[in-house]
């Protein structure tokens, strides 16, 4: 159809020669008649497939004329349409003309007037053929009016499971559909005849259906029966056929229809339902005894309710402390990022200070305010881990080692007046882990523990392997390290609070608040989860839940150690992008110090631009920027010079954007001293040496 409606009522002029095409138009237009007018050949078979009523042409418009495209046109028409044509001719024609005129006759719906024709002829053949066009409009919405009919059928059949059928009485050929098919068990692709149904009838049924059958033979209404069929694979089904018998002008019958449904649930239901009635007749015999077991059974089926809501209740709890610890992550994780960035500033002039200053107070003085910059390089450290947004060197880990290897840090962080019991089964497998990150996690935990047990007590360190389907984990099996205390307990009212960042039970001065809150962090971005269970005056538990190796992807890293060379002056044109005008200064100073060229942009687009106007051996980038940021940055780079060594320095990023454009050992992670940043610089253009970095060492192309 046409993309403009309108078009579809217009008639299509062409006549090139004279005043021919401003006559015709004149003529119809004051009938009210839409005229176009094709100026040659071509531009008529372009406004054809634009939509039209009908063509009047001139017959020596037509002379040398490739016909090929409009015959395509004409054969290509639907089923509904017939375009006609108006050919004006002159009363005498040249065998040019002629020929013309044969070939076009055999393959279009022509109307030939010949010249001169008079102003009604010409006006009523343009009426007749607009006329017979709407009767083709008329044929197409009808067409169409089917066709979504047969559509809204057919969702109807699909939606209510039922298939279709008709069966032609004098030829007992029977057509099935797809879904009918599926009934008696054969496949879609297969044939089914109206012998292959009386053979799948179960033969305890087939004369009942024939009788039904030929009743409705007779009858002028509708027909239901069930029976019993047997699928090839010998399963016996029940279907239920539902029909209609069609009969000529004189009566007699000449086809059935009707419909098909698979009832073989109802019918167990209905066996079921039977057996149901006679067990309540045989019970009602055994009253008293019936009612006890009963009473017994509904005691037990309350029971099991009152479990499965304490369960539901116990999710839906979990539910909410996740979505709430996702939320406040979220605001933790833009908390770090803009702390960083003021702790990078700091950190990068302390170390400058350090380096160039020969006072010796000076230094002293700039050595401690590096070091309350790393506690708070800590601090940030903490929030990343409970936000999820620290990156965790994750790969397969034994748990068993990661414990042994820290007993006696974990004896000493709690002290003598606790009893440390540590049970871990044999042959326990690997868990997916940053192995760091459990530790500290395992320690925190001790340290709660020790804190709830002023008195001593006992703390037991148990891993076990479980399985778990309770909608709150994905679903699979997990290595669960259990930190059991006989302490003091948390109370009901605080324990769902106790995971958020910054909500300590301690006097002030004695926590951050970040310990459960980090462990919550760890465990969510390692893939699991961390798990909680207190009760006052018996003790708390508190579990990290790890999936075992294989469930998520590991990650490779470069070695973090580096060689004293690669912090001595070296040379090189590098690019930084960062927004923050003073963490951005402080780069390009501990650059330039290094020996390094160094060219700045304050935002992604100036980075870009500034990369395409020249040549660098390496690209330094910030993630969290207006606009546009870290990741799309690179990625940008990356289609303009694939080989060019980049590296992301940043206080917060999205790690899943990240790795979609950069290695993750390309990150420098604000806050960082001089030492890091040309270590890292180093690091990245040795692993990824820019083309002229190789053709300056003699490694290129010549």
């Amino acid at each position: 159809m046409p993309l403009d409606s309108s078009l579809e009522e217009r008639i299509l002029i062409l006549a090139p020669h004279g005043r021919d095409a401003e006559v015709i138009v004149q003529t119809l237009s004051d009938e009210r008649i839409r005229c176009t007018v094709c100026p040659d050949y071509p531009t008529l078979l372009h406004e054809l497939s634009a939509g039209a009523g009908a063509a009047l042409i001139t017959e020596e418009a037509l002379i040398g004329a490739d016909f090929s495209t409009l015959n395509r046109w004409v054969e290509a028409q639907e089923s509904w349409s017939d375009f006609p044509f108006v050919i004006l001719s002159a009363r005498q024609r040249g065998p040019e003309r002629r020929s013309s005129l044969q070939v076009l006759e055999g393959h279009i719906n022509m109307i030939l007037l010949e010249r001169p024709v008079n102003v009604e002829t010409l006006v009523r053949a343009s009426v007749s053929a607009l006329r017979a066009r709407r009767r083709q409009y008329l044929s197409r919405s009808h067409l169409h009016e089917r066709a979504r009919s047969e559509e809204h059928l057919s969702l109807a059949l699909h939606a209510g499971r039922l298939g279709s059928w008709s069966l032609e009485l004098d030829s007992s050929v029977l057509i099935v559909s797809e879904t009918c098919k599926r009934h008696f068990g054969i496949a879609p692709e297969s044939e089914f005849t109206y012998d292959d149904l009386l053979q799948a009838i179960h033969a305890e049924d087939r004369q009942r259906h024939l009788d039904v059958i030929e009743a409705a033979m007779m009858s002028n209404e509708d027909f239901a029966i069930e029976y019993k069929v047997v699928w090839p694979d010998q399963s016996v089904h029940w279907v239920q056929i539902r029909g209609q018998t069609m009969h000529n002008r004189i009566g007699v019958p000449v086809r059935m229809a009707g419909v098909s449904l698979d009832i073989s649930e109802r019918r167990e239901a209905e066996n079921r339902l039977l057996e149901s009635q006679s067990a309540l007749q045989q019970f009602n015999e055994t009253l008293e005894a019936r009612i006890e077991e009963r009473t017994s059974e509904l005691a037990l089926a309350n029971d099991r309710l009152m479990r499965e809501m304490a369960e539901r209740e116990r999710t839906q709890i979990a539910l909410v402390q996740a979505q709430k610890m996702e939320a406040i992550g979220r605001l933790t994780g833009g908390i770090a990022h803009d702390f960083n960035n003021l702790l990078n500033v700091i950190i990068g002039n302390v170390d400058l200070i350090e380096r160039l200053s020969a006072d010796e107070r000076i230094k002293r003085m700039a050595g401690s305010a590096r070091n309350a910059t790393k506690r708070g390089a800590k601090l940030t450290g903490q929030l990343l881990a409970f936000s999820r947004n620290q990156t965790l060197d994750l790969k397969p880990v034994d748990i068993e080692v990661v414990i042994d290897g820290m007993k006696d840090l974990i004896a000493v962080s709690v002290g003598t007046g606790i009893n440390i019991t540590v049970d871990i089964p044999a042959a326990l497998p690997r868990a997916i882990a940053d192995a760091n990150q459990i530790e500290m996690a395992i320690l925190n935990l001790a340290i709660n523990a020790r804190d709830a047990m002023p008195d001593g007590g006992n703390l037991a360190i148990e891993v076990h392997q479980r399985d778990t389907r309770d909608g709150v984990l994905k679903a699979g099996t997990y290595v669960v390290i259990a930190v059991k205390d006989s302490g003091t307990g948390i109370t009901q009212d605080i324990l769902s609070k106790v995971f958020d960042p910054f909500f300590t039970t301690k006097a002030v001065g004695k926590g951050t608040g970040l310990g459960l809150s980090q462990v919550y962090g760890i465990a969510d971005q390692s893939g699991g989860q961390a798990r909680i269970e207190s009760v006052v005056g018996k003790g708390t538990t508190v579990e990290i839940w790890l999936p075992v190796a294989g469930t998520l992807p590991t990650y490779e890293h470069y070695p973090e150690s580096i060689d004293h060379e690669l912090v001595s002056k070296e040379s090189g044109n590098i690019l930084v992008v960062e927004d923050d005008d003073e963490v951005r200064q402080f780069i390009v100073e501990c650059l330039e110090i290094l020996g390094y060229t160094v060219e700045q942009a304050e935002n992604g687009w100036f980075g870009l631009e500034k990369l395409q106007a020249g040549r660098f051996d390496l690209l330094i980038v910030d993630f969290l920027m207006p606009g546009m940021n870290g990741a799309e940055v690179i990625a940008a780079a990356r289609a303009r010079h694939p080989d060019l060594p980049i590296l992301m320095a940043t206080g917060y990023a999205d790690m899943q954007a990240v790795e979609k454009v950069i290695s993750l050992d390309a990150v420098l992670r604000k806050p960082f001293q001089i030492s890091e940043l040309a270590g890292s610089v180093k690091r990245a253009m040795l692993a990824h040496p820019a083309p002229e970095q190789l053709h300056s060492a003699g490694l290129g192309h010549p």
